[in-house]
């Protein structure tokens, strides 16, 4: 099978899924596919979108209902879980907004958002905005990053398994670390 074809028949799906744990290598691996037709524009960034705002809402929902217990058993986290407070009590709803931006502490300001006085009511509406805004601005990027790679280099379709294989491979260690620090 060409790796066009697994693009196309299986990349919204693996957008979705592994954007459950980590979304930027995977979207910019999706935007490579848009550029190069295989997938669309506005799906792939609602498959996106909708991966970070679910997993944004499980770590929320998680700081909401076990935030303390988390802490008490990765007590190295507590250093980054205390910077992660400061921010979020001066600023709440620039958190939300602007957290998925903030690398090294996207599992932390949602925890610290679940254990803080903002509700369920204020951060769901705000992580919806978040999550699409993010997801824009990152498949936007990787078609400019596309465009500038085959400027340089010429047709990036040879090395499409190679593309394939490097987003999985950083996405795999990017999701494991991910997973060992929550």
């Amino acid at each position: 099978m060409h790796a066009s074809q697994l693009l196309q028949d299986y990349g919204y799906y693996a957008v979705f899924l592994l954007g459950l744990l980590e979304g930027e290598t995977i979207l910019l691996l999706g935007a490579y596919a848009v550029h190069e037709g295989y997938l669309k524009l506005v799906p792939l960034i609602a498959c996106g979108a909708t991966a970070a705002f679910l997993s944004d809402q499980f770590y929320f929902l998680l700081g909401r209902r076990k935030g303390a217990q988390v802490l008490e058993r990765h007590p190295r986290m507590k250093q980054r879980f205390a910077r992660a407070f400061r921010f979020v009590e001066r600023h709440p709803v620039a958190t939300v907004l602007l957290m998925r931006f903030a690398w090294g502490l996207r599992i932390a300001f949602p925890v610290a958002l679940g254990m803080s006085r903002m509700r369920t009511a204020v951060f769901l509406p705000l992580n919806a905005v978040a999550a699409v805004a993010w997801a824009t601005v990152v498949v936007l990027c990787g078609v400019w990053i596309t465009q500038t790679a085959k400027a340089l280099v010429g047709s990036l379709r040879p090395y499409e398994f190679v593309l394939i294989g490097v987003a999985a491979a950083v996405g795999l260690v990017v999701a494991i670390r991910h997973l060992r620090m929550s």
